[in-house]
């Protein structure tokens, strides 16, 4: 994993046993191929979701390559809330892990 808040994540999804794979090449129509930071299984609806989480969102520049992978799920008719889940931290609002179990209870339970 590239980043201390992804294995916090990963080791939250195991905790609550939600499957997931990391990095899981996914084609999106007229985008071509990405790699999600999570793919999950919703396990109540049996469905499949996609995370991403933005761990430096004040940086400037990342934020804008993130703004632009929101724009391509959009694009291939992935919504957040829907089919997307999203998550973020800056430097000064680090993840809180008491979020990310809300999400996973909200979005994948």
């Amino acid at each position: 994993m590239r980043s201390k808040s992804e294995v916090i994540i990963a080791g939250i999804l195991e905790k609550y046993g939600v499957p997931y794979h990391y990095e899981m090449p996914l084609r999106l129509e007229g985008v071509g191929t990405i790699y999600p930071d999570f793919t999950v299984l919703n396990v109540k609806t049996r469905t499949t979701m996609y995370w991403e989480h933005m761990g430096m969102m004040d940086n400037p520049e990342y934020q804008d390559k993130a703004l632009e992978r929101i724009h391509l799920y959009e694009r291939a008719g992935l919504f957040p809330g829907i089919e997307l889940i999203l998550t973020h931290e800056t430097s000064t609002r680090p993840l809180q892990t008491r979020v990310i179990e809300r999400v996973i209870e909200k979005y994948l339970l």
